[in-house]
């Protein structure tokens, strides 16, 4: 038995830690590793702009465009029946982003026609989804009413639809 624990003490000596040599050349292969991804990197780029476009061209012409806002709808409020369950209130504003000179153009149209966008946009607010309701962009609500007001005052003028002003809450 005495002969037996010396056995088991060379053995807990032999399964120490890693060779020095070991280390280095992981070491080594690490840093050679990380120095080949930043190569890769630095050959590669960062991204290029599309063919055929000229990105301070684009840059100049947005800055150049002058836009401006004509109100569609003021302090409305529209019902919605979220589904046949509760009663939502929503109020709102819509304004359209236009080009300046198609400003004036716009705002005679939506003189003209001010109940009809006043219906067309209570339609399309009262007919939402919960879900479209409480999206916090509100994305699907702007294209519907932008394509509705289109179909009205006509296609291509208005950019964008804003919406300043957009309140809800559950009346029941």
């Amino acid at each position: 038995m005495a002969e037996e624990t010396p056995v088991k003490d060379e053995i807990q000596q032999t399964k120490g830690k890693l060779p020095l040599k070991a280390m280095i050349i992981l070491l080594a292969v690490m840093l050679l590793e990380g120095a080949a991804v930043s190569v890769f990197f630095v050959m590669k780029g960062g991204p290029k702009p599309a063919e055929g476009s000229d990105p301070i061209a684009e840059t100049e012409k947005s800055v150049n465009n002058n836009y401006a806002e004509v109100m569609l709808v003021q302090d409305f409020q529209v019902d919605n029946y979220m589904a046949g369950r509760s009663r939502m209130i929503v109020t709102l504003e819509v304004a359209a982003k236009v080009e300046s000179a198609d400003k004036e153009k716009l705002t005679m149209s939506v003189d003209e026609h001010r109940k009809e966008i006043l219906n067309s946009v209570r339609v399309l607010i009262s007919s939402a989804q919960p879900d479209q309701i409480k999206d916090p962009k509100l994305e699907v609500i702007k294209r519907k009413i932008k394509s509705g007001i289109e179909e009205i005052v006509g296609e291509g003028t208005i950019q964008e639809i804003l919406m300043p002003v957009w309140q809800t809450y559950v009346a029941d």
